[in-house]
């Protein structure tokens, strides 16, 4: 049975954990981030959903401070975070996974969550070694924990990475494309286990990516960007009737 205890957020169910207030960013004449404005509250799975090119990724690099916004702010539970090194976001509660699997391919599963828990938020309850094991445990990789990780599948590795990530016990998750090039039945084990991160942990998600039917079963708010722009935020079934949102993106229905 796993084990792994999480501080939770000292707010209660329903504050806000990160803010985003009239974000922008430009790379030279090209503005990827426009005017953005959004919240996610403690204890929910927010989707952050758009075509290619609509800022998804540069959000969550702004959120983590990669990039440094041209202008608006990022809270973290209330305290501006903009100014912050990467490093130092992860250990004030933020953690995230990438699109292209980032993993220590010669290091055991084992190795790459001690990773997190050693370098990532002060003040975690336990021994590092004992949060890397509890969260192996919680994604299903338990049994593989000395397996190097150079032998393990993609699904197992996109795992590995949300082990490392919640190894360094965040208040908030990020999550970029965690199903990319997974099959149908481990999307299943990956759309459990983000529930089992919201329900058992308490801890805030938000989430990118293009397989909408996951996006709308698991997330209590869906935030649609295009053109850097935010056209649509509300729960799953407003965000899919929105006329916006299916003109940029989602599509009329095919006719029966």
């Amino acid at each position: 049975m796993n084990t792994m205890q999480h501080p939770r957020a000292p707010g209660a169910s329903g504050d806000t954990v990160l803010e985003l207030e009239h974000v922008g960013i430009a790379f030279g004449g090209l503005r990827v981030l426009i005017d953005l404005s959004f919240t996610v509250r403690c204890g929910e799975v927010a989707g952050l959903i758009g075509p290619n090119g609509a800022g998804k990724s540069t959000c969550f690099n702004v959120v983590t401070s990669v990039y440094r916004p041209n202008e608006g702010r990022v809270r973290l539970e209330g305290q501006d975070i903009v100014r912050l090194q990467p490093h130092e976001v992860c250990r004030r509660g933020i953690a995230r996974t990438f699109q292209l699997v980032r993993t220590f391919q010669r290091m055991t599963a084992l190795q790459n969550a001690m990773v997190g828990a050693v370098y990532g938020k002060r003040g975690g309850t336990g021994r590092p070694e004992a949060r890397a094991l509890d969260a192996l445990a919680l994604v299903g990789l338990a049994d593989q924990r000395d397996r190097e990780v150079a032998h393990m599948t993609l699904s197992d590795r996109r795992m590995l990475e949300i082990a490392r990530a919640l190894a360094t016990a965040p208040r908030l998750l990020l999550l970029d494309e965690p199903m990319a090039g997974l099959n149908e039945s481990e999307i299943e084990a990956m759309t459990a286990v983000i529930r089992r991160i919201r329900d058992e942990l308490g801890i805030s998600v938000l989430w990118v990516e293009h397989k909408v039917d996951a996006i709308m079963a698991v997330c209590d708010q869906v935030i649609v960007l295009h053109h850097g722009e935010k056209i649509a935020q509300g729960t799953p079934a407003q965000v899919v009737t929105d006329r916006n949102v299916i003109e940029a993106y989602l599509g009329e229905p095919t006719p029966a």
